[in-house]
């Protein structure tokens, strides 16, 4: 079975160049096609026995992205969930150390934050994955989202503010906890849009790019920022 993943010890490349072949775009095209949304990649900094952080001050952007090829050129950057299976993501800043414990994509304009005014009256929808799903699975899980996202064809794709890769997982060899993906949205006040939100976001999880049909489709829960 072939994962979409851009981490090469679970896919090699030329697995998904060569499914994906009759899709590529010309270079010259992909430099100047606009994505729908300006996005901003972020990164939320665990705080550490020596110095805590207010929310605010844990996140920071790290890029954006106003092209097909500037998401391309970031995202093979970042590291896929199945390597975060293994060790953490860890940064060196001048006072020291510090793990990364979330990854974040959100419209340009819009903080990850509940408080946000985009994301106030909202909530998002949350995946928890357990290693033993094992990397490529979820791996094929979170970049099926974050294309649809980025692309704009998860509907009602307006209300979609951002996703995020949070990273839950302990123990020596990082086996228990989880990985959780959310789908951050904005004020839905017809329940039924949410469930159709839903019902779309789990379906674009749950597509085998690569092979044609839907795999098995994940459940979201559905949790709003206001109650």
């Amino acid at each position: 079975m072939v994962f979409l993943s851009f981490n090469p010890s679970v896919t090699p490349a030329e697995d998904i160049a060569d499914e994906t072949e009759e899709d590529a775009l010309d270079e010259d095209v992909a430099a100047t096609l606009p994505l729908r949304h300006r996005w901003v990649v972020w990164e939320q900094l665990m705080a550490s026995a020596n110095k805590s952080f207010q929310y605010s001050e844990s996140t920071r952007q790290i890029a954006s992205c106003e092209t097909v090829e500037d998401f391309w050129k970031t995202w093979v950057q970042l590291p896929q969930p199945s390597q975060l299976l293994s060790q953490r993501m860890v940064l060196n800043f001048a006072d020291g150390f510090h793990i990364v414990d979330a990854l974040m994509i959100f419209r340009d304009g819009i903080a990850p934050q509940w408080e946000d005014a985009a994301n106030a009256d909202g909530g998002h929808l949350q995946f928890q994955f357990k290693a033993s799903m094992g990397g490529g699975q979820i791996d094929e899980y979170w970049n099926n989202l974050v294309l649809g996202v980025i692309g704009g064809t998860i509907e009602p794709a307006d209300v979609v503010t951002g996703v995020r890769l949070v990273d839950k997982l302990s123990g020596g060899p990082r086996g228990s906890g989880h990985l959780r993906i959310e789908v951050w949205f904005s004020q839905l006040k017809d329940p039924k849009a949410v469930q159709t939100l839903q019902w779309n976001v789990e379906r674009c999880l749950a597509t085998k790019m690569l092979e044609g049909r839907i795999g098995n489709v994940p459940k979201a829960e559905v949790k709003h920022h206001k109650l």
